[in-house]
């Protein structure tokens, strides 16, 4: 998503602002995952249907191994199984396979493959037994796979050793036994390896030094009996090393991140996919939630999510605003912005109180990421004040976004 500057000379122009809006897509029936940086809103996709299982390329002993549980609205879905027996030689027969294994939405350091170890025993990876000593791990498991052709195979991962994992699969009844490796040392600047079991192949890896994607994935909910039930879900999961913080019941224009500094969590799922709802016809977006997004170099921002296509574009629609610069641990720039009148039938009035004097650039953008007006204004430290020009443009949902210096707010204004 290309960054453009814009000013009073190019009013006519139309185009999709970085920093004020930002579009990421599943794709039309959520065929990819999609990962994106929050710095520059690069993003780059994975086909779903091109890879089975994903290993952890990051860590010494993190031995995370998750299953693609990614899948269009209305397909087969990847699905992993407990084999009924810990040795691989044993046929396996479909009727014997009760125990479904999913992938851990917590953390990455975890997937279905790692879904039965014992928690309070560190050396237990679920798939295989840590040797503290020798730094290798022995696989122990056998596990069913059933392909999103509906065709299975069982497989085994057979140790992680110096950097290497073994895997070897084959057929329920034994037949076609093959074994593969992959080296986290082709991997050193990525965070997984993605295998396709079929051809053997490994993926290339994500191209960028992502904070989010944007993925199809099994949740957790409430069976409404006391129990748990999986459900597939479109939601957005974090990177390793970045924290998020969900700030619910808030104005999210207003809502401040000091006042949610301290819920800040690694949990991958802090935003997750209950952003929105279907009520049967269309999507609604929560309109009281904002997320604070905390990425690996100290940047702080702040996400609103404001539109949702569904399985028809994929498209998903936020509001992102940078709240604290990289590596910086003092306020932004502004102490404060506001709109008023705020609903208004005609244009409105944006007053902000900025730290610093300097030249800001002031936007106003629809809906849709379209640019309606921009314009710069000399400011001075303390109270500043300039008018939107809202009353010819039709009703709806538009942005101001003000930027001085490396610091962007953005405020969401409604035109009646």
């Amino acid at each position: 998503m290309k960054r453009i500057l814009l000013s009073l000379a190019l009013l006519s122009t139309i185009s999709l602002s970085a920093q004020d809006l930002v579009q990421v897509s599943y794709g039309a029936s959520y065929k990819n995952q999609t990962y994106y940086q929050l710095s520059d809103d690069v993003t780059a996709s994975l086909d779903n249907n091109t890879w089975d299982i994903a290993f952890t390329t990051y860590g010494e002993n993190v031995g995370g191994i998750h299953l693609n549980e990614s899948t269009v609205t209305f397909g087969a879905e990847a699905v992993l199984y407990l084999a009924p027996t810990a040795n691989f030689d044993d046929p396996i027969i479909v009727a014997d396979l009760t125990e479904r294994l999913y992938n851990d939405e917590k953390s990455w350091d975890y997937g279905a493959f790692n879904s039965t170890r014992d928690v309070n025993d560190p050396n237990d990876f679920g798939w295989g037994m840590l040797d503290a000593g020798t730094g290798k791990i022995t696989g122990n498991t056998v596990f069913v796979l059933r392909f999103k052709d509906g065709t299975y195979q069982k497989l085994q991962i057979v140790s992680l050793e110096q950097g290497i994992y073994t895997i070897k699969h084959a057929d329920l009844d034994g037949s076609n036994e093959n074994t593969l490796t992959v080296d986290k040392a082709n991997f050193t600047a990525a965070d997984f390896a993605y295998l396709a079991l079929s051809s053997g192949q490994t993926l290339p890896s994500i191209p960028i030094d992502w904070d989010l994607v944007f993925l199809r994935y099994a949740s957790p909910n409430d069976d409404g009996a006391g129990g748990i039930i999986q459900i597939m879900s479109s939601g957005v999961l974090s990177a390793p090393g970045v924290e998020v913080a969900q700030a619910n019941f808030v104005d999210p224009d207003d809502v401040e991140f000091a006042d949610f500094e301290d819920s800040l969590s690694t949990d991958i799922d802090i935003i997750g996919s209950d952003w929105k709802t279907f009520n049967n016809t269309s999507w609604l977006l929560v309109n009281d939630r904002a997320y604070f997004v905390k990425a690996e170099n100290g940047a702080v921002w702040k996400l609103i999510f404001v539109d949702f296509g569904g399985s028809t574009t994929g498209n998903v629609i936020f509001s992102k605003e940078l709240i604290l610069e990289t590596g910086v641990g003092e306020e932004a720039t502004f102490d404060g912005l506001s709109v008023y009148p705020n609903p208004t039938s005609g244009d409105a009035t944006l007053f902000f109180s900025p730290k610093n004097t300097g030249v800001a650039s002031i936007g106003l953008t629809n809906l849709f990421g379209q640019l309606v007006w921009s314009g710069k204004l000399v400011v001075n430290t303390g109270f500043n004040a300039v008018q939107l020009p809202l009353n010819n443009l039709p009703s709806g949902q538009y942005f101001a976004k003000t930027r001085l210096g490396s610091t962007v707010f953005t405020k969401k204004i409604v035109k009646n």
